[in-house]
């Protein structure tokens, strides 16, 4: 068997490269150790069946609750005690300083903090800077699994953080840290040891090159709940997605800012995607569904006649071939003549939207940018453009609507519904051309 140093994925035969992350040159060969399966049946011990319907719940185990609501909404409204949670992105990320601060949002639980990427000094600076009092917490500097799971027989606890298991090894298996074997025998012995004594667990893992989680794939399977942060070096906002979660739907995300000191829920999530709150030629409002959560973004057009003789299509945070089938749309139903002109689009405060719902949002804000009409910051563009310059029926339609209700908007233009609203004003429109009239009418 071989194994890609980079993304492990493994082989049955070495070769030069490797055929799911394309690296040359990391196959390494590996040799697990063989069991012995010569135990003599009379010494093998049988054990007891148990009917489904006869198991109950445990009422008596205490929900743990944090002061974060966001972390809440993405862990269930509370950290399982039974459970091990992987959370990981790449370094500098503030992954250590999460896991900190549940010390502060969390003043009843004991914590013990196992880390040997850092000393005890480095760890106890950054709780200084996070106003984390340490009353409840203990400090282990250790990277043997054996030694640190005998501390823990002597040191109950209620949340136990590794920091990280790419530096833990274990005695008993002759591999360097990080390995296969050596990945999953800790992982084995901390699920025994959780399912000993009810500890929620925290590992701290990391990403490779490939934006994947790094090391062994088995890690994945053998734990609970796999956070991922996504996030951006020139912005403070910081988002928190639960890709794999048993106890609880992967539908939400947590929404926090990263201060000078430490990481702050955002209160208000729906305005931290708009730039401002002026009438703005080539910019309009939508309003996204992130998993469960509707957002509020705000869509940037520009166009300029182009200098070469192919025009330019640019876009951030959108899918280019999306611009180019909506430019193609409007050229082709719209008087909204492109032929000549660079588009430029980009969703502001860097947030990624593959969801087709923004369509109508996209094409908007082009039309106005062409021609230089501003858009007012109460109007909301939901939907998506087909081919045939047709707005296709909406899915969701009815939470957004109730999203806008909370908010300043009046006028919400989609495609044609039974929802009504006696808050807000629904204009619904047919084609691109309607767009197109409604725009150009805007007082």
């Amino acid at each position: 068997m071989y194994i890609c140093s980079d993304c492990w994925n493994e082989s049955i035969k070495w070769t030069g490269q490797c055929s799911f992350c394309k690296a040359w040159w990391t196959l390494k060969e590996f040799k697990e150790t063989k069991v012995s399966w010569n135990t003599p049946l009379s010494k093998w011990e049988a054990k007891d069946l148990q009917k489904i319907s006869e198991i109950k719940k445990d009422e008596k185990l205490e929900k743990i609750k944090t002061k974060s609501n966001e972390l809440n909404n993405v862990l269930w409204w509370w950290i399982v005690p039974w459970g091990i949670t992987l959370l990981t992105w790449e370094p500098g990320i503030w992954k250590s300083t999460i896991t900190l601060q549940l010390w502060k949002w969390i003043n009843d639980k004991k914590i013990i903090y196992i880390s040997w990427e850092e000393t005890e000094y480095q760890i106890g600076s950054r709780a200084s800077r996070l106003w984390v009092s340490g009353e409840n917490m203990q400090l282990l500097a250790e990277n043997n699994i054996e030694n640190i799971l005998e501390t823990l027989t002597k040191n109950d606890c209620d949340i136990l953080v590794i920091d990280s298991i790419s530096v833990i090894h274990s005695s008993s298996i002759q591999w360097v840290a990080w390995s296969l074997s050596q990945v999953r025998y800790i992982a084995e012995l901390l699920t025994a040891y959780w399912k000993k004594t009810n500890t929620s667990i925290f590992i701290i893992g990391h990403i490779n090159k490939e934006w994947s989680i790094a090391g062994p794939k088995t890690l994945e399977h053998m734990v609970d709940t796999v956070l991922f942060f996504e996030w951006e070096k020139y912005d403070n906002l910081r988002i928190l997605r639960s890709l794999k979660n048993r106890f609880w739907n992967t539908s939400e995300i947590w929404l926090f800012k990263m201060l000078e000191n430490w990481l702050e829920d955002i209160k208000n999530p729906w305005l931290e995607f708009i730039n401002n709150s002026e009438e703005t030629i080539g910019s309009s409002l939508s309003i996204t569904i992130e998993w469960t959560r509707a957002l509020v973004i705000e869509t940037e057009s520009l166009t300029t006649y182009t200098k070469f003789g192919y025009p330019k299509r640019s876009s951030r945070w959108i899918n280019n071939s999306k611009l180019d089938l909506i430019v193609a749309v409007l050229w082709k139903y719209t008087p909204i003549n492109l032929e000549s002109y660079d588009v430029y689009t980009n969703i502001t405060r860097w947030l990624k939207i593959d969801e087709p719902w923004i369509d109508l949002s996209i094409a908007a804000s082009i039309i106005s940018s062409k021609t230089n009409i501003a858009l007012t910051k109460d109007i909301i563009f939901i939907w998506e453009i087909s081919l045939t310059w047709i707005i296709k029926k909406p899915i969701h339609l009815e939470k957004r609507i109730k999203e806008a209700e909370k908010m300043w908007f009046k006028k919400i233009i989609c495609p044609i519904s039974n929802i009504k609203s006696n808050k807000i004003e629904i204009i619904q429109i047919k084609n691109t051309n309607d767009l197109v009239n409604i725009i150009k009418n805007i007082k």
